[in-house]
């Protein structure tokens, strides 16, 4: 059975731990401020095309089905610039929400026009009729 042993007494040192030859300098924090309280270095900008996308995205859900597929394609388009930009934007989200609401305003659109071919095609057939 293993028996439990303590460690040696240190030779050197007095006791202290050991140092770690792999741990490097530890952060600087000459600002004793916590984190969230501190400036950041560079602040993110906002995509210039966010704020449109959305409001087209809601537009297209609120009647203007329309617009759907221009939301949809703007949205996209933002969203693969923020995706290669090499600095830290914001409004990724916005553009998330505005692609997705372009794609509810295309599926609108495309049951508004359904709709529209199933009442022309009946106003056809009771023409035919009478």
């Amino acid at each position: 059975m293993y028996r439990f042993e303590p460690p040696p007494t240190p030779q050197f040192g007095g006791g202290s731990e050991p140092v770690d030859p792999y741990a490097g300098p530890g952060p600087a924090r000459s600002d004793r401020r916590p984190a969230s309280a501190r400036p950041r270095s560079t602040p993110a900008e906002p995509h210039p095309r966010a704020g449109t996308a959305l409001i087209l995205g809601i537009l297209s859900v609120c009647g203007v089905a329309v617009l759907g597929p221009v939301a949809w394609a703007v949205a996209h388009l933002a969203l693969r610039e923020v995706d290669r930009s090499p600095s830290p934007t914001r409004g990724r989200r916005q553009l998330v929400v505005a692609r997705a609401l372009g794609v509810v305003g295309s599926v609108f659109l495309v049951l508004w026009v359904l709709a529209a071919l199933v009442v022309l095609g009946l106003i056809g057939l009771a023409d035919a009729v009478s």
